[in-house]
């Protein structure tokens, strides 16, 4: 004889493995096309077909390409982790300007399409502020909420949105638009001279 309450919780559990694999296929294949063709020229219909499924399936799931997107990059934790206390707020930079440098190097083109995207697309770019991005700064808050508890620098909220965006707008600027590796020498000098006279100001 079937055990019925089995047979119910192994009919109920199949579906969710099965949607973690599907939005797995449909995340990777939104990832691919960012990179190959940008935001704009992506549609549903390629994300359906590069994944494998329908469009019916992808419109179950999400209302649209915004929110199919920044649940994307939700997923593949488009952030940088920030390595362990140092002890100093320059070992601290140090170890954060080589995390993104090694994000920089290795998907500088998502990165691009993304902010290229939500200079264009006002739903995307307020999906990515609510949902993707503060978690990335949640990593790089703790930079200074350590430094503060050291007492190597004052809290002050105007630094830390001056902070936030100068390490990532000078790799992306010095890989995308100068063509020039990012090396140690180059990652110290923006700290000694740019991350450190900004937050000890």
């Amino acid at each position: 004889m079937i055990d019925e309450a089995a047979a119910c919780a192994a009919v109920a559990e199949r579906p969710a493995g099965l949607h973690a694999d599907r939005d797995r296929q449909i995340f990777a294949a939104v990832l691919e096309l960012l990179r190959e063709i940008g935001y704009e020229r992506m549609t549903i219909d390629a994300v359906a077909n590069r994944a494998r499924v329908s469009k019916a399936t992808i419109y179950r799931r999400w209302p649209g390409k915004p929110q199919m997107v920044a649940d994307a990059l939700r997923h593949q934790k488009f952030e940088v982790h920030v390595p362990a206390d140092t002890g100093t707020l320059r070992g601290d930079l140090l170890a954060m300007v080589h995390a993104v440098a090694r994000l920089c190097a290795a998907d500088l083109p998502l990165m691009l399409a993304v902010v290229f995207a939500m200079r264009s697309n006002a739903e995307l770019a307020r999906l990515m502020r609510e949902h993707v991005l503060p978690a990335a700064r949640m990593q790089t808050d703790s930079i200074i909420d350590r430094a503060v508890a050291r007492g190597e620098i004052a809290p002050d909220d105007k630094v830390r949105e001056l902070f936030h965006g100068l390490a990532p707008a000078l790799l992306t600027s010095r890989l995308a638009a100068d063509g020039l590796p990012i090396d140690d020498e180059y990652l110290q000098r923006v700290v000694d001279h740019v991350l450190l006279p900004v937050l000890t100001h």
